[in-house]
């Protein structure tokens, strides 16, 4: 069964007005017809059935039906990441909204390698078009937020929003383990990870985030690369919240 999302203006009573991408995707793609059912989701992660009721060139309209269940965390897990070149700040953003991070914020910091970002209102939308077609693949229930990047001495000032915040540097071994993660998190259900750039964090930028209140954590002996990091912590404080059958 496939999965869309709206926005509250493309609803009126119980009918959904699907347009833009999704007709596309819709009538070239899946080839639907009256009659078909889909999964729409809408403002709140709201999921209802809907049958397809009008198929048109610009537009598909579909009668909202009965609910179905939510699959979001119970623990809001962002995820900060150094932002990273072409396809892998793609992987992390497609892989992250498979797992269930709530909102991804990436940063630009001493040691990434992308310094300027070229046609950003482009990429920003790219961005949220992978997080969209992730979101209904994996079957969310809301479309993960995609912030616009921020130097690091912003992404810092964020940090208070958390109830707790987990920096990942392959430099912190003899202070945090993952094995610790699950003591960490505990019952915690609003919380911030935090991973480098191909460069890493400097000893300078982790003495940042530790003194802006962040817990400095280690995944192992072995360095991974960037985008396999920001998924791997990712993978892991879900887990340790009780999201990935822990």
């Amino acid at each position: 069964m496939n999965r869309f999302f709206y926005e509250a203006n493309q609803k009126t009573g119980d009918t959904v007005f699907l347009q833009g991408e999704d007709v596309h995707h819709l009538t070239r793609v899946l080839r639907v017809q009256t009659g078909d059912l889909l999964e729409l989701c809408g403002p709140g992660g709201i999921c209802r059935l809907a049958e397809i009721t009008a198929v048109a060139k610009d537009q598909v309209c579909c009668r909202l039906l009965e609910g179905l269940p939510g699959s979001e965390p119970r623990a809001k897990v962002d995820l900060a990441f150094g932002l990273l070149k072409g396809e892998k700040t793609d992987f992390v953003l497609q892989k992250g909204t498979e797992l269930g991070v709530s909102a991804f914020l990436p940063f630009l910091s001493s040691r990434t390698v992308v310094k300027v970002q070229k046609d950003k209102d482009s990429k920003q939308k790219r961005r949220q078009r992978i997080v969209r077609s992730a979101a209904g693949q994996a079957r969310r229930s809301l479309l993960p937020a995609v912030r616009e990047a921020v130097p690091f001495n912003e992404l810092l000032q964020r940090f208070a929003e958390y109830e707790l915040v987990l920096f990942f540097w392959e430099e912190a071994a003899g202070e945090n383990s993952p094995l610790q993660l699950r003591e960490e998190i505990g019952r915690c259900r609003r919380l911030l990870v935090v991973t480098g750039p191909e460069g890493g964090f400097s000893a300078e930028e982790a003495g940042q985030a530790r003194k802006a209140g962040a817990k400095l954590f280690t995944l192992g002996p072995r360095i991974l690369r960037a985008e396999t990091a920001a998924v791997v912590a990712a993978a892991l404080c879900l887990y340790e919240a009780g999201d990935l059958g822990g």
